[in-house]
């Protein structure tokens, strides 16, 4: 009787666990949605392009973090007391703010170098120093948010995100009324996640806080496996959203808009399944110790499959009322909607049954094999991509991308299903 009320027990903690993971990313999912489509309808097709442009490098930086900060937090964390907890947090931040503080004054040094050589113009150096200072911000808040998800505290981040949201949302609404809506959206940005950061930073002293004084030295001790992770991260970004900087220089930057435009619609499906990767990843690491690969699997399976039939039922109903969507939500129409929109909705499907069955391989942390994997895809998507724009267009670029997420999905079933050869590096 004992057992089974304990089992209950982690079941209702899981769901209330997972459940708030959820509810933290479905309210930035709606987010998100809402500034793309306030800069739709509010904007030009260039502020929109601009903006795309400089919100896909913050991702990309942000990705790279999560990939080289998740795993050490994932692997590490529960395998420690309340003080080695407290150290292994402490010199994570620290080390972590020195080297992006240190990386960031260096590419607005470049900055202002390159405006005062005259390459450069205003507007351009402009959103490119709000971008640098709206990412030191970010990335802060995000390294925040996943010490606390790997504290299983999704509660406290999705306090702190109701903030970040409604902070976002006025700062972009009130950079629509000015002539560089690009500029100042991503100043927003910025803004509103050093605001989230202060009540992430309370909440995790509240919880557990963290060393002040702790041996330097952590970054460079999990850099050798950890590299693998982030080279990964950044191969699958060049043909996931990097893919806007090739349409840029291929086509324009108003195609950057249309393709981005129509991916907007699909935004809700990605963020839910991307967000939900700060949790996944701790509960795969612990399904995997506990209870092996062949059960991890078969949970993730589940997960992917939940995944893809509410992408197949969002994606028909927007597919039917497609024309409402152009005409009345988005007030705009583009060239190749139809295409572009089909294409986005076959690419979300792939990828989120592929994002699902990689937390197996990143729990075992096999990041050299991901990582080849995902630079084998990236090199076709790139190429595929860049004569399919040659030949087709925009919708040429997003055939590339499904070619790349189609061989890294093969690659990552292959692999889940081969056994691990070595323990965790870091697990110590």
């Amino acid at each position: 009787m004992k057992g089974r009320v304990d089992h209950r027990q982690r079941r209702l903690a899981f769901a209330r666990l997972f459940s708030s993971a959820v509810l933290s990313q479905a309210l930035l999912s709606a987010a998100s949605f809402a500034i793309g489509l306030m800069l739709i309808r509010r904007t030009s097709d260039l502020q929109y392009g601009h903006y795309i442009l400089a919100a896909s490098a913050i991702a990309l930086l942000v990705s790279l973090q999560n990939a080289f900060c998740g795993p050490v937090l994932a692997a590490r964390l529960g395998r420690l007391d309340l003080a080695g907890r407290a150290r292994l947090v402490g010199a994570l931040l620290r080390e972590r703010q020195a080297v992006v503080v240190g990386a960031g004054l260096a590419v607005i040094a470049a900055a202002l170098a390159w405006r005062a050589t005259g390459a450069q113009d205003g507007r351009g150096t402009a959103l490119l120093l709000a971008g640098v200072a709206a990412s030191l911000a970010i990335l802060h808040r995000e390294c925040l948010r996943l010490v606390l998800f790997a504290h299983r505290r999704p509660q406290d981040v999705l306090r702190t995100d109701l903030l970040y949201v409604v902070l976002m949302l006025a700062g972009v609404f009130a950079a629509t009324r000015t002539g560089e809506a690009a500029v100042f959206a991503v100043a927003a940005l910025g803004l509103a996640a050093l605001a989230s950061s202060a009540l992430l930073s309370r909440a995790l002293r509240r919880h557990e806080p963290w060393a002040q004084t702790a041996a330097p030295g952590l970054l460079r001790a999990v850099a050798p496996l950890a590299g693998w992770s982030t080279a990964g991260a950044a191969m699958h970004w060049t043909f996931s959203q990097g893919y806007v900087y090739l349409v840029a220089a291929t086509l324009d930057v108003t195609a950057v808009a249309a393709i981005a435009a129509t991916r907007l619609l699909l935004m809700p499906v990605n963020l839910l399944s991307t967000g939900i990767g700060s949790l996944m990843l701790p509960l795969a690491t612990g399904w995997l110790d506990r209870h092996g690969a062949a059960l991890l699997r078969r949970r993730l399976a589940l997960f992917a499959a939940g995944m893809a039939a509410a992408t197949a039922v969002y994606f028909a109903v927007l597919w039917l009322e497609r024309e409402w969507v152009f005409a009345v939500l988005l007030r705009k129409q583009f060239a190749q909607r139809d295409s572009l929109l089909l294409l986005w909705g076959v690419l979300f499907l792939v990828m989120v049954v592929r994002d699902q069955f990689a937390y197996l391989i990143a729990a075992q942390q096999r990041f050299r094999a991901l990582t080849l994997l995902t630079m084998a895809s990236a090199g076709v998507s790139l190429v595929t991509s860049y004569a399919g724009m040659r030949q087709f267009g925009a919708p040429g670029a997003l055939g590339g991308m499904l070619v790349g997420e189609l061989i890294s999905l093969g690659g990552i079933l292959l692999l889940s299903r081969q056994p691990r050869r070595h323990g965790l590096a870091w697990a110590a």
